[in-house]
């Protein structure tokens, strides 16, 4: 050890007498050993000290600057390791005082001390300094009566949860006087999950009668401890200790900056704590206020949230007080929407509320904190909008271990708009939720919602609800009144069943796009265990619908609606009913539609699905619709269908036969049925009609509208394919008809009308070849093909056997497949052939008569009709020829042509020679192959296209100029000859047998040697029988 040696002063000693020496020398010897004391002073200090520190196993250096009587003073003091020492310090002075009982110190003094310390099991550890610790005494703590003066002493304190520097200074007595500051510095602490960034303190220490006091400011840069982060955190203290320091009581006054957790965050926090307590226990008071909350996640915020209450630590923590919060803003609630059905202005208006209830909000609660849990009692939110909810009785209970402790209270809710609701709820012993909440009927607009009280249980994740809603509002651009829907709701773990039985549905009145459906009462059952099942992955579920009868109306147009049955899927909207059939209207204008199956799924744009199967008939449209299937969509009042289907006439017999209908629509929107459509010919690509239909159901009046662009008839296409009324009338019809027709209906009947045209139109009939037929038709009465009377057309020829031509017929088509002959006229021979009006009815196989009348027909016309190049004739003929059609075919009877006074002749003009009829054949040609007669007379009978019976009468024979004569012939010329023909042969034979007439080479070939003979058997006078044998 190092010592300072002081210098000495030595002075001369004076003589003394021998008692004096004796005392001098003893007082020498004191002296001496003194001096000697003295000077070895520190050795001796030196030994003692290093002898303690020795037998403490402390490792010490230490330079004794100054040692005397009541002060000691120690330098370069350095205790513990000397790499890594516990304590140093440039100097300490000691003061000791004396007493009774021994020396004792009274005061410490000291320069710069720096000190390292540990923190170890809750106790602080000065490393090899505890071993100078003397063993606890047992008596309590008290600051002892020692003066202290500390320049600055730094002590480093390691930690489980960081390292602090704390640096010390003061002055005065420990237990009465002292007054210092400390300073608290340390980088980062964790401490029970939290961490402090920074944190600082600047502390004014006094000890006042033996208790120490504590007061200033601490701060730190940062907190952050499980999800709660607050910057710049700041608390001034003022704390007072008993003199055992085992007691506190204190107070502080909070400050932070931005706080903020996972669920709120808030601009700051401040307030203050009061402390009152020790190591065993206590507690105190708060009142914390956080301002400028928000919840960003949810848009939610405050301006203000105030703890306050009495609080307690220790054996039995707690705390029991009110939270209050100003001027809240609620989260942002997602607006409810049910858009087109009876809860939407309901859902409206509750949205409306609740955002108003949500923007401007005070609540407050009390609440109690304890080990257990907690409890949440006397709740009270009010809202500027008026809206006022509480909660009454003992509370929410809620524990820290068990969760959802006890619940037993009434919640009541009102104002504002909001619904009126009370509700209460307790918890049975055995930890089941059980209540009744009651709804006041809510209204907004049109719209309005009854709920019978709800009876619920909640038992874990079990729970049941029960209710029965009665609702009415509008439903899509219609309104529904009086709906009653019981309603189960049962929550079994994440899965929520709502309906697991068959539910009755009920309302009392459903309009729609102007329909309207009288009380009904459907029964839905579930087809997966219930009605509308929803989990974490959505809502399913579905039901099913047995046979349903709806009745109501369209406008003032009745319906019926029936369905086999049907079912509804909830998974993808979707829905498939089957046996469909819709019937509008009243029984003389029902309009009928039908779909053996049809589905669909409810989509953002509305409905829609397809159908098949589908047929019915509009209105008085005398169509009857089958095989129809497609696509249709119900969306913005609409109703829309398209697809394919075939027509039927729906009179009986039928006046057309079925076609496809391609490119169809039918669309119902505004109480209006529109339909149109393109009608093809089965088997075909023919056109027949594009058809538009539009029904007005409120008023019951519609209209189809046909467009003809233009069939034309070939070989390949006859109009039997489109009608049977032209079957065994007409064939082979090559031809284009087009034209258009309406059909009108309303209450006061049905009327139709059209206008078809042809042009050069050829075609067969059972009278004979008909070319170039013209003309137009304008029906009266389409429906009945009724046409106005005087419809005009014209023929470019017509032959009966007879070809005619350049004829105008004017007729009218009556009901019931008749047809009026008004009249026809052809030119005929130079004269005219006509037709006498008459009534043909094609409706049955009754017989059809017409009569034609000759008037005028020069002979020789006639004849140039039949190219007899080789006869002239004259004369002029008028006739009536009587024709009957029925299904055996066309026939004459009656027929008659005469010749008109005068008579007329015939002659020959060929060339023939003895050689082609011989002598006797040559000598009667030359005398006959010129006649003359005065009365000629022609009677038909029989069918056309068979053996026609021709009576031929001709008399005043006489030989005509060029004819040879003799004395037989004129002796024969005096005799009254009369000719009685009769031919029979098919119709058209007539003209071989009329040239056999005519021509006298014929004639006379195959009768002459008949007519000799037999007239040499006979012997009677007469030569001409009445009537000659039939000529082959």
């Amino acid at each position: 050890m190092e010592e300072t040696e002081q210098p000495s002063r030595r002075r001369p000693i004076p003589r003394l007498g021998r008692r004096g020496r004796i005392l001098s020398g003893l007082a020498l010897a004191v002296l001496a050993v003194l001096v000697a004391l003295w000077i070895e002073r520190r050795p001796i200090a030196s030994r003692f000290i290093d002898d303690t520190l020795a037998a403490k196993g402390v490792p010490a250096r230490y330079r004794i600057e100054a040692l005397a009587p009541g002060r000691q003073r120690l330098t370069n003091v350095v205790i513990g390791d000397p790499a890594r020492p516990d304590l140093v310090a440039d100097w300490i002075e000691t003061r000791t005082g004396f007493g009774f009982d021994g020396p004792r110190l009274v005061g410490v003094r000291a320069g710069r001390v720096r000190v390292s310390a540990r923190l170890v099991d809750g106790r602080v550890s000065l490393g090899s300094l505890d071993r100078l610790m003397g063993p606890p005494s047992g008596k309590p703590f008290t600051l002892p009566a020692l003066d202290v003066a500390i320049e600055e002493a730094r002590i480093a304190l390691a930690t489980p949860y960081g390292a602090a520097r704390i640096a010390v200074s003061g002055a005065g007595r420990l237990d009465d006087g002292f007054s210092g500051r400390a300073r608290l510095s340390t980088p980062r602490l964790v401490v029970g999950g939290c961490s402090l960034a920074q944190t600082s303190g600047e502390l004014r220490l006094w000890v006042d009668a033996r208790r120490p006091h504590v007061m200033g400011p601490v701060r730190a840069d940062a907190v952050a401890c499980d999800g709660v982060a607050v910057t710049r955190p700041a608390a001034t203290i003022e704390l007072g200790f008993s003199e055992s320091l085992a007691d506190w009581s204190g107070h502080a006054r909070i400050g932070t900056g931005r706080v903020a957790t996972a669920a709120v965050t808030a601009a700051s926090l401040a307030g203050q704590v009061t402390l009152d307590g020790s190591g065993k226990g206590g507690g105190g008071r708060v009142a914390l206020t956080a301002r400028a909350l928000s919840r960003p996640s949810l848009t939610a915020a405050a301006a203000a949230a105030t703890v306050s209450g009495d609080y307690r630590y220790g054996q039995a923590p707690g705390f029991a007080g009110r939270v209050v919060v100003q001027q809240a803003r609620a989260a942002s609630v997602p607006r409810i929407a049910a858009p087109g059905t009876p809860l939407a202005p309901l859902a409206e208006a509750l949205s409306r509320a609740v955002a108003a209830a949500g923007r401007d909000l005070d609540g407050e609660a009390a609440l109690v904190v304890d080990r257990a849990g907690m409890i949440v009692r006397d709740v009270a939110v009010t809202a500027a909008s008026g809206a006022v909810a509480r909660l009454s009785g003992r509370g929410i209970g809620y524990g820290w271990q068990r969760g959802l402790a006890s619940v037993d209270g009434v919640l009541a809710v009102s104002g504002g708009g909001l619904p009126g609701v009370e509700a209460s709820v307790a918890r049975t012993p055995a930890g089941v939720l059980t209540g009744t909440a009651r709804v006041a009927r809510y209204a907004a607009g049109d719209a309005s919602l009854a709920l019978a009280p709800i009876a619920f249980r909640l038992d874990g994740d079990r729970g049941r609800f029960e209710t029965v809603a009665l609702v009415s509002g509008p439903l899509g651009n219609g309104r529904i009144d009086g709906l009653r829907l019981p309603l189960t709701i049962e929550r079994r773990g994440g899965v929520l069943a709502i309906n697991p039985g068959c539910t009755p549905l009920a309302w009392t009145r459903l309009a729609m796009s102007g329909l309207v459906l009288d009380p009904t009462t459907l029964t839905l059952c579930p087809t997966g265990g219930t009605l509308v099942r929803v989990d974490g992955t959505g809502v399913d579920g579905g039901a099913r619908l047995a046979a349903t009868r709806l009745a109501g109306r369209i406008g003032a147009t009745p319906l019926a609606v029936t369905l086999k049955g049907g079912g509804v899927r909830l998974g993808d909207r979707g829905f498939a009913l089957s046996g469909v059939e819709a019937r509008l209207g009243r029984p003389e204008s029902l309009t009928v539609i039908t779909a053996a199956t049809l589905d669909g799924r409810l989509t953002e744009r509305g409905v829609a699905g397809r159908f098949a199967g589908g047929g019915g008939r509009i209105g008085a449209v005398p169509l009857r619709l089958s095989k129809a299937a497609g696509d249709w969509r119900f969306a913005d009042g609409a109703l829309t269908l398209g697809g394919t289907l075939a027509v039927a006439d729906t009179a009986t017999p039928a006046r057309f036969n079925p076609l496809n209908g391609r490119d169809v629509t039918l669309t119902l929107a505004g109480n209006v049925i529109r339909a149109t459509g393109t009608l093809i010919a089965p088997d075909t690509d023919v056109r027949v009609a594009d058809v538009g239909i539009e029904q007005r159901l409120a008023s019951g009046t519609g209209s189809a509208d046909l467009t003809v662009p233009g069939i034309t008839f070939a070989k390949a296409f006859q109009p039997d394919r489109l009608t049977p009324i032209t079957f065994g009338v007409i064939a082979d019809v090559r031809g284009t008809v087009s034209g258009s027709g309406r059909i009108a209906w309303g209450p006061g009947g049905v009327t139709s009308t059209g206008t078809f045209t042809t042009q050069g139109m050829d075609l067969a009939a059972a009278f004979g070849p008909v070319t170039g037929l013209s003309g137009t038709i304008r029906f009266t009465d389409l429906l009945a093909l009724e046409s106005a009377p005087g419809q005009v057309a014209t023929v470019a020829s017509i032959n009966p056997g007879i070809a005619v031509t350049d004829g105008r017929v004017v007729y009218q088509t009556l009901p019931g497949t008749r047809v009026r002959v008004e009249g026809a006229r052809w030119p005929f021979a130079g004269g005219s052939l006509t037709l006498d009006p008459t009534l043909l009815d094609f409706s049955s196989a009754e017989a059809r008569r017409l009569t034609f009348r000759v008037t005028g027909a020069a002979a020789d016309q006639f004849l140039q009709q039949f190219d007899f190049s080789n006869l002239n004739a004259t004369g002029t003929f008028d006739g009536v020829l009587p024709m009957i059609f029925d299904d055996a075919g066309g026939r004459i009877e009656g027929g008659r042509l005469t010749a008109r006074p005068g008579g007329g002749g015939i002659a020959y003009v060929g060339d023939l020679t003895q050689k082609d009829l011989g002598f006797w054949g040559n000598l009667a040609f030359q005398s006959l192959k010129s006649l003359r007669y005065r009365n000629l007379d022609i009677r038909m009978n029989g069918p056309l296209a068979g053996e026609m019976v021709t009576d031929v009468r001709f008399a005043g024979v006489s030989q005509g100029a060029g004819a040879k004569s003799n004395f037989l012939i004129r002796r024969l010329q005096k005799l009254p000859f009369v000719f009685n023909i009769r031919i029979k042969a098919p119709f058209r034979g007539l003209i071989d047998s009329a040239q056999s007439f005519y021509d006298p080479h014929r004639l006379i070939q195959r009768n002459l040697p008949t007519l000799l003979r037999e007239q040499n058997r006979r012997t009677a006078p007469s030569i001409q029988p009445p009537a000659s044998e039939t000529v082959p």
